[in-house]
Order: C-alpha cells, then structure tokens, then sequence
C-alpha cells in the first residue's frame, strides 16, 4: 500500500518536548503515517545498536525506514581512491539500513564535473555495476537501492539517466523520484494531472509496471534559479511549485503504491500528513 511520511525530524516534533528519533516512531503512528526517511547527509555516523533500537520501535508502531546516504556520492567520478570512497558511503548505508530492519537506500547518482555529459554517464554507470556487483557479494540483494532524480541541471540525474540507472539491476533497483527537483531543472513542469501524467507514463515504458508501483518518491516545493534547485520551501508558499494535490489524483487513478517522503523545510510532517489526508479522499 501507498506509504507516507517525512524525511528527518521537523520543527513541531521539537516543539512537542521530543528529542530523538526513537521517540519518532510512536509519534509518526500516533498522526497516522506509515513511513520515516533517515539522512546520512554528511556521513553515516550512527551506531549499529542504536539503529537496532530504533528499527525495533519503529517497527512495534508500524513505521517503515529508509534512508539516505551521505550527499556528496558521485559515481561519476574518474578518480579510483573517490570511487572507493562512494562504494564505502554506500555500503555503510546498507549496514545501517540493515540494522534499522529497513529495506530502501535513496543515493544521488554524482555530478559530471569537467567531463562531458554523456562521457559521465558511460563512467557512472559502470561505477553503478560495480556497487550492484558488490552488494550481491556482500549479501544486500534483498535491499533497494533507489538513485535519485536531481534538481541542479548541472547533476547527473534527471529522468532518462534515473531510468538507464534502474534498467541495470534486478527487481531492487527502483526509481527515488523527487518531483521537487525535476520542476526545479525544467523552472516549473508541474502544474496540471497531465503533466504528471507523462512522467509516469514515462516511467512505466521505462522501467515497467513493478518498479513504477513501487517507486520511492521525494516531495516539496522547491526555489530554484537558472541553474535549477536553490532551497527546499514548505507546502505555504505560492511562488514555486509544485502542487501535490495532481500528483496524487494520478496515484490514486493509477492505483500505484509508491513510498512518499516529504522534503520541506521543517514542516516535513504536516505536509506529509497533507499529502496523505487528501489522498485518502479521492480512494
């Protein structure tokens, strides 16, 4: 079934007098959300007992993790001391993943730097056979790896690379959507059914009916410049969008049951709590 929830801890949660992430668990339940994203943003730097503890009582509340890995992978790079780097920010990310009981690890696929774009590409997906090599290896079959579309036009990542990415592994390499970010490099794609419509068309030519069922998804209002995305807004502005209330008419039409994560800025919760709310009137 669709699932909803926030990346992070947000500003009400603080307010509420709540300090860790393993009073999160009944705390998301108790507003009637099923999912919580854990950022490795700058590093994977939890204990392996704490992320046991958590996963333990976010699983006695029916709260489902995923998470993030560290921010700065790039697996477009041409140096091999980075690569190892990215394969070990990565593969940290599994073994926390693991610990939390979750089953999906959201990466942002890299940047090309000062090498053309297509070459890039041809570079990180090589990387990406590797990490998928590596992770059968090691025993991480049965977790997801989802990459990520982008929101600076600058970065690797946007729908056609997202969706070579996906079509290089197994039923457990599904698309990480950030609707947020591919309205930020297009400067505003957004706005009607329709125009989710086409890329969710586009995703199940692409990828196929599973993987696009199964999507993970990230969602926020975005600012964004020439160059793309400039910095995660709430659901309050009415400068930038996108507008979520079309998106899910098109998951409900389409009876996909994705993995939502609210993005915004500090009011990750309430927005996703929104999100879910107006869902369940069109079902």
């Amino acid at each position: 079934m669709i699932k909803f929830g926030p990346s992070g801890l947000c500003q009400q949660f603080a307010e509420s007098g709540k300090k860790h992430t393993i009073e999160a668990g009944k705390w998301l339940k108790d507003l009637g959300l099923d999912c919580f994203e854990y950022s490795f943003g700058r590093g994977v730097m939890i204990k392996s007992q704490t992320a046991e503890e958590i996963g333990k009582e976010f699983a006695q509340n029916g709260i489902e993790i995923s998470v993030h890995a560290p921010y700065f992978i790039n697996l477009a790079t041409q140096e091999e001391d980075k690569a190892a780097n990215n394969h070990r920010y990565i593969f940290d990310s599994l073994r926390a993943l693991r610990a939390f009981g979750g089953k999906r690890c959201v990466f942002h696929p890299g940047s090309p730097l000062k090498t053309p774009r297509a070459e890039a590409m041809n570079v990180l997906l090589r990387r990406f056979e590797e990490v998928l090599r590596i992770k059968n290896d090691e025993g991480f079959e049965d977790l997801i790896l989802c990459p990520e579309t982008m929101g600076k036009i600058a970065q690797l990542g946007d729908l056609e690379e997202v969706i070579a990415m996906c079509n290089l592994g197994d039923d457990n390499i599904v698309p990480c959507i950030d609707f947020g970010h591919l309205n930020s490099r297009e400067k505003g794609l957004y706005f009607t059914k329709d125009d989710y419509k086409r890329t969710i068309d586009r995703l199940l030519e692409g990828v196929g009916k599973s993987k696009t069922n199964r999507m993970h998804v990230h969602f926020s209002k975005i600012q964004y410049s020439s160059g793309g995305e400039v910095r995660h807004l709430t659901f309050d502005d009415t400068t930038y969008g996108p507008e979520f209330e079309p998106l899910m008419q098109v998951f409900a039409d389409y009876r996909l049951n994705p993995y939502v994560v609210c993005e915004s800025a500090g009011t990750q919760t309430r927005d996703a709590l929104a999100m879910k709310t107006y869902y369940k009137t069109l079902v």
